[in-house]
């Protein structure tokens, strides 16, 4: 296990439009953390993470979607910002690999594109959550996030 943690926090992670199109709308820009502003989250891996939790909890996964985008930070971040967050969606991950193979449940990248294909099937899911009528400024307010921390039971 050490020598797959190792190996995962080496990598760079991989999104989609549907994440960052939720980055834009809920992170602060990096470049600008000393400003103030309504976003509920300073650092982008946040909002990577919470749309991967979003997609785990209520499987929402988009396999084989495309994932254009290399982020500017290694999965290192998750775990340097949150041990057992990170943790966390790796276990989510490995239990969501389908497959007889060690090597394949062991394999960094496809952990780390299972987790990135939960997090664009979560953004997605947050955005057309966004889309309903009455909800169309839902995650706008901290209050949101703990309500829907609430609902989670």
């Amino acid at each position: 296990m050490e020598k797959l943690f190792t190996e995962i926090n080496k990598r760079n992670v991989h999104y989609g439009n549907y994440v960052e199109q939720i980055k834009d709308l809920f992170a602060r820009k990096q470049e600008s953390l000393k400003k103030q502003d309504d976003k509920f989250f300073s650092k982008y891996w946040q909002v990577y993470a919470w749309a991967a939790i979003i997609g785990f909890k209520n499987d929402k996964r988009e396999e084989g979607a495309d994932l254009p985008f290399q982020s500017s930070f290694q999965y290192q971040m998750i775990t340097n910002g949150s041990d057992t967050i990170a943790n966390g969606l790796l276990l989510m991950a490995i239990g969501k690999v389908k497959t007889k193979e060690v090597k394949d449940i062991l394999n960094s990248r496809k952990l780390l594109t299972v987790i990135s294909e939960y997090a664009e099937g979560g953004a997605k899911h947050i955005l057309e959550i966004r889309q309903t009528p009455g909800f169309e400024r839902k995650f706008d307010s901290p209050d949101d996030y703990l309500i829907e921390i609430i609902k989670r039971k």
